[in-house]
Order: C-alpha cells, then sequence, then structure tokens
C-alpha cells in the first residue's frame, strides 16, 4: 500500500513559514471550551476516566448525532452510525471495506485530494468527471455513466463541493442513485458541508435512501471544530457498517473520551453553532463578492452553500499568490485540487476573513 503525498499539505510544506492569515481555509469559525461549554460541562469533560471507549462510539454521541439526520432518515437510527476520527478515517474506512485491486472509482474533479488519491492505495483506479467553469461547475448524469466499466464499484460525490462551490441539486442525486442501482454500484457521500446552509436553500441530499449508499461527516468544517477530531459514517448497510466497525479496531480502536465527551455537548446544542457559523459564511460572502466585482481580473460563481469556492483569473496566479503571502495572506493555488489553469480557492468561514481581504493588494 503506497500513499501519495498529500498536495495542500505538500504545498504548506514548502512555504518558508506561516501566514498571519488562511484565505483558502475550509473550516467555520472555531471556538474554545469556554465558548462553548458551561462550566458544570466544563466539569464533565475534566472528570471523564480516561479509559477505552466503544468501537461503534458513545451512544449518546451517535444519538447526538442522528438528530442532525432524524427527520430526513426517520427509519434510521444510532445502529447505523459508526464514529471515526474525523471524514479521513472515514472515507478511508468505507474504501478499504468496497475496494480490491483493479476496482474504478468514478468521481468529480477539481476535488479534496483524498478523495482521487485515496483509491490507489487499495490498487483501485480513479475515474474524474471533470467540472467546468462554464458550465457553473455542473456535472452531467451522462458523464458519471460515460465512466462506468465492468470493473466500477462506486461513484464518489461532494455536495456542497470542495473546492468549487457548487451545489448538487436532490433531482440530481435521484438520478445518480439510479444509475447505480442500474449498475450494481456504491454511492460515497462526502458530506462535510451539508450543513453550512447560509442561503437556506436545502444542501442537506437524501443519499441514504438508497441502501448501497454511504454518508461521511465530521466536526471540523461546518462547527469550525477541527481540533475535536469527532467524524462519522453513517449507512443503512448493516454487513458494511459491520466491517467498517471491525476495520475500526485495528486503526483508532475508539476515540478519545474527552473528545467524545465534548461533541457530546456541542452537538447537543448544534443548531445555535451551525446559525452563527452560516451568518458568518454568508457576511464573508458578501464581503468577498465585492471583493471580486472590484477586481476584474477575478471572476467567479458565487456559492450557495458550503464555506468555499474556487475564483478564476485572468492573469497568472502564482504571482498574484506569491505577492499576497508576502502580505501575510496565504491561499491555495487551483492546482492542488487537480484543476490546472489560473484559479484559487477562497474559504468564508473564519471571523478574520476581512482583515485578511483588506490587506490584499
Amino acid at each position: 500500500m503506497q500513499f501519495r503525498p498529500m498536495r495542500h499539505h505538500e504545498y504548506y510544506a514548502g512555504l518558508p513559514r506561516r501566514a498571519r492569515y488562511n484565505l483558502s481555509d475550509a473550516c467555520g469559525a472555531t471556538a474554545t471550551l469556554n465558548d462553548l461549554l458551561s462550566p458544570k460541562e466544563i466539569a464533565e469533560v475534566a472528570s471523564a476516566p480516561l479509559i477505552y471507549g466503544s468501537v461503534p462510539g458513545r451512544e449518546d454521541l451517535r444519538a447526538a448525532i442522528y438528530q442532525l439526520y432524524q427527520a430526513l432518515y426517520p427509519d434510521l437510527g444510532t445502529d447505523h452510525i459508526t464514529v471515526l476520527s474525523g471524514t479521513e478515517e472515514g472515507l478511508f474506512s468505507i474504501m478499504a471495506a468496497l475496494l480490491e485491486p483493479g476496482d474504478e472509482v468514478i468521481g468529480m474533479l477539481p476535488c479534496y485530494p483524498s478523495l482521487s488519491d485515496l483509491p490507489a492505495c487499495f490498487g483501485a483506479v480513479f475515474k474524474p468527471v471533470h467540472l467546468h467553469y462554464a458550465r457553473q461547475w455542473q456535472p452531467a448524469i451522462e458523464e458519471f455513466a460515460a465512466q462506468i466499466t465492468p470493473r466500477t464499484k462506486a461513484i464518489m460525490i461532494n455536495s456542497p463541493h470542495n473546492p468549487t462551490g457548487m451545489r448538487l441539486s436532490q433531482g440530481f442525486v435521484d438520478g445518480l442513485i439510479a444509475l447505480c442501482d442500474k449498475h450494481g454500484l456504491y454511492l460515497i457521500a462526502d458530506d462535510v458541508f451539508a450543513f453550512s446552509d447560509f442561503d437556506a436553500v436545502g444542501c442537506q441530499l437524501n443519499v441514504l435512501q438508497y441502501d448501497k449508499a454511504f454518508l461521511a461527516n465530521v466536526l471540523s468544517k461546518t462547527f469550525g471544530l477541527a481540533g475535536v477530531r469527532i467524524g462519522w459514517v453513517m449507512t443503512r448497510h448493516a454487513a458494511l457498517t459491520a466491517t467498517i466497525r471491525n476495520m475500526k479496531t485495528y486503526n483508532s480502536i475508539c476515540q478519545s473520551q474527552l473528545d467524545e465527551q465534548v461533541a457530546c455537548f456541542v452537538l447537543n446544542k448544534a443548531a445555535s453553532i451551525i446559525s452563527r457559523n452560516n451568518a458568518i459564511v454568508q457576511a464573508n460572502v458578501t464581503l468577498f463578492d465585492a471583493f471580486v466585482a472590484s477586481h476584474k481580473q477575478f471572476s467567479w460563481h458565487k456559492p450557495e452553500a458550503g464555506i468555499v469556492a474556487l475564483v478564476r483569473s485572468s492573469a497568472a496566479i502564482a504571482p498574484i499568490l506569491q505577492r499576497w503571502f508576502e502580505q501575510d495572506v496565504l491561499a491555495l493555488p487551483g492546482h492542488v485540487f487537480g484543476i490546472e489553469g489560473d484559479y484559487f480557492r477562497v474559504g468564508f468561514g473564519k471571523q478574520d476573513f476581512s482583515a485578511a481581504l483588506a490587506r490584499l493588494t
């Protein structure tokens, strides 16, 4: 098993120093324990015994996670959820459970690097459906269908999409599910921005209507809590749930008791945190739209949901990003997400976004 270097981390490693501002950050506004928890709750975290947890994840934590999905999936429950150390362990576990050498996985490009690179770790091949600026980054069902061969095992989607900001419709996903069902394929949904619905357009997709579908989510994106290493995988496929949990015994085994306790408290306050962070994203999208309007070398498709977008430049992007870095602002070029040309990713989740924009020339 070989792992390709993660392209954006490789880019970070090649920088001479850290920048004060990260204009490409894909996480929501973060917080401290003092911000999120009452003194009583903090005391409960401090008194938690530092022992092994359960492999599926704490029952009360899975119940809190399920509350996010109960309206969409009233027939499912905590037995369909496995808690993992972020979305990365979730996606890794799903692919390890499904893929064999020679299999093919179809997904969108550009994308977060692990989506395109993880299949190769298991001897599988990633087959891209290329997204295009001229089509507002929207794919077509026919493009997925054209990539299917007898070796195809799964289709992957991510919506709202990283890095473009594109949002798939439920009608599109219904068509994709019909395609998967016709060919006996699995559907893997990277769902990490599903609750970043700042314009209330309805971006939580019903993927688990299909019994061979998975969704993976995490606390780091919408909730802005990357330091709480809690993610989850949800599927109605009982045998694959068992496989993922068995694999977890060879990896993380269980989550940190501290992380699980904090996550329980956080998810029981999910609505207020989501509302706060989405308001920050919405304000920053408005700021950036004005920035683009006043900088004619840039163009974009303003996102309706999510935390990130891909911006096109009519001028060479490398010198621009270098100049911004000298002004203490980091932005990631599009090529780290698998797209050639003069693009960069912008992230709207942080409270210092306006300060970062103010530095740019």
